[in-house]
C-alpha cells in the first residue's frame, strides 16, 4: 500500500496563477480608450477576466494497493509453470476539472438554455425580455474570472489480471519463458493532471482505461544450434558450429480509444470541456487504413436546447473503439569466437520486426477531421542490425 504526497505540479500551476502570484499591468495605455496602446498604436485585447487554476480544499493524498497471489510448480525437469492473479486498485487519485463553466441549472430553465445556446452559437437574443449575450464570462459560476481549472483528487482506478506462464531452462539446448496475461484496467482520469471531460458527471469518464492492454502474450526464447557443433571439419566447426539464436515474440490487442465531437458547440459551458459523439449504430472493424471502424456509428451529439439528452454530452464511452493491437517478431542470431581464455569476440545479427509486418498504431479519433477513423501513425517497419563485441 503506498500513498502519494501533495502533488508538485498542482501547486506550481497553482502558484502562477492568482491568488498566489498575478501582477496585472497596463502600460502607456490612454484611459480614453483602454484598447488602444500609446507606445505602438496596436489594438489589443483586454487582459481581464483571468483564468485561474486552484487546488480543491479538499485534497487528501492519493493511495494505491497492490496484491498478488499465486502458484508455481515444476511439470518437469527445469521446467516451471506458474498461475497467478496480480491486482490494484487506486482511490483519491489526481484530476483536473473545470469549475467555471455556465451552471447547468438556472431560476428561469429557459433563459439558462439561452444563455448557453448564445454562447455555443456567439448569437445574441431576447429571452422573456431579458437580452442574452454570446459572452460566457457573464453567466459563470464564480463571476470576475474566465476559466477555472481545479486540481483536484477524486478519481480512481482499478486492474484485476490472470497471468499464466511456463518457463524452461537450458533443455536440450533450449531455453524459452512464456507469458500470457488476461486482464482489465478501468479508471476515470488515465494520468495525473487529465481534466475530466463533464465536469458536473465524473463518472462520465469511468470505463476501460489507457492502460487497459485486455490480452498481452510474450515469448522469448535462446536455442543453442546443434548443427556442427562437433564437426570433424575444423572450418566447419569453427564457422557454422555453436550458433546460436534467439527471439521475442509479442502478441498483444490494442488499448481503448475514446471518441472526441469536436464538430459546432452543442454544450455552451464557456469552454475547458470535452464532448463525445452519440453511438447510432453498432460498431464494426474493417480495419483499414482509410477506415479502422465505421464513421457511420457516430453521430453529433443533440444540444440541450433542441432537445438533447444528458445536458448535450453524447453517450459514446472513454472506451468506444480499440485501437490496433501488435504482432511482432525480433529475431538474433549469434557466435562467439574464443581466441585465447580472456579474448572472446562475439558477432551478432539481429533483426527487428522480422517479417516487416505493417503494424497499424494510433488513429484520427475527432469526429470532424478530415482523416477521422484513418490510421495515422504505424509501429517500425523491419529493422537489420549488425554487430560486434570483443571481450578481454
Amino acid at each position: 500500500m503506498f500513498f502519494e504526497r501533495v502533488q508538485g505540479n498542482d501547486v506550481y500551476n497553482a502558484a502562477q496563477n492568482p491568488p498566489f502570484a498575478y501582477q496585472p499591468s497596463a502600460t502607456n495605455v490612454y484611459f480614453s480608450n483602454p484598447h488602444t496602446s500609446a507606445l505602438t498604436g496596436a489594438t489589443t485585447t483586454q487582459a481581464f477576466p483571468s483564468t485561474l487554476t486552484n487546488i480543491a480544499y479538499h485534497y487528501p493524498p492519493p493511495g494505491t494497493a497492490q496484491f498478488s497471489l499465486g502458484v508455481q510448480r515444476q511439470i518437469a525437469p527445469s521446467v516451471i509453470g506458474v498461475i497467478q492473479y496480480v491486482g490494484s486498485v487506486g482511490w483519491t487519485q489526481n484530476n483536473g476539472r473545470a469549475i467555471n463553466t455556465l451552471p447547468l441549472t438556472d431560476p428561469n430553465p429557459a433563459i439558462g438554455l439561452a444563455k448557453r445556446r448564445a454562447v455555443a452559437t456567439n448569437t445574441q437574443s431576447v429571452v422573456a425580455g431579458t437580452t442574452i449575450f454570446p459572452n460566457a464570462n457573464l453567466y459563470r459560476q464564480f463571476p470576475g474570472f474566465s476559466s477555472i481549472r481545479q486540481e483536484e483528487n477524486r478519481t480512481n482506478f482499478n486492474y484485476n489480471s490472470l497471468q499464466v506462464g511456463v518457463r524452461m531452462e537450458n533443455k536440450h539446448g533450449l531455453t524459452f519463458q512464456l507469458a500470457y496475461t488476461y486482464s482489465h484496467e478501468i479508471d476515470t482520469a488515465t494520468n495525473d493532471l487529465n481534466a475530466v471531460a463533464n465536469p458536473f458527471d465524473i463518472s462520465y469518464d469511468r470505463a476501460s482505461g489507457g492502460f487497459d492492454r485486455r490480452q498481452i502474450f510474450n515469448a522469448n526464447y535462446i536455442y543453442q544450434l546443434p548443427f556442427f557443433a562437433k564437426s570433424g571439419n575444423t572450418f566447419e566447426r569453427i564457422a557454422l558450429g555453436g550458433w546460436e539464436v534467439s527471439g521475442v515474440t509479442v502478441v498483444q490487442s490494442g488499448i481503448p480509444q475514446s471518441i472526441t465531437y469536436n464538430g459546432p458547440d452543442v454544450l455552451g459551458l464557456g469552454g475547458d470541456t470535452t464532448n463525445r459523439p452519440d453511438i447510432v449504430a453498432p460498431i464494426s472493424y474493417p480495419k483499414t487504413r482509410l477506415a479502422w471502424f465505421n464513421k457511420a456509428a457516430f453521430a453529433a451529439p443533440i444540444a440541450p436546447w433542441f432537445g438533447g439528452g444528458n445536458q448535450g454530452f453524447g453517450n459514446a464511452r472513454k472506451d468506444a473503439i480499440v485501437l490496433p493491437g501488435l504482432f511482432n517478431f525480433n529475431l538474433a542470431a549469434f557466435k562467439t569466437f574464443s581466441f585465447t581464455e580472456n579474448v572472446k569476440l562475439q558477432m551478432r545479427f539481429e533483426s527487428f520486426n522480422t517479417f516487416n509486418h505493417t503494424e497499424f498504431q494510433n488513429i484520427d479519433a475527432a469526429t470532424n477531421d478530415a482523416n477521422f477513423g484513418q490510421v495515422t501513425s504505424t509501429y517500425d517497419p523491419r529493422v537489420l542490425q549488425l554487430g560486434a563485441k570483443i571481450s578481454f
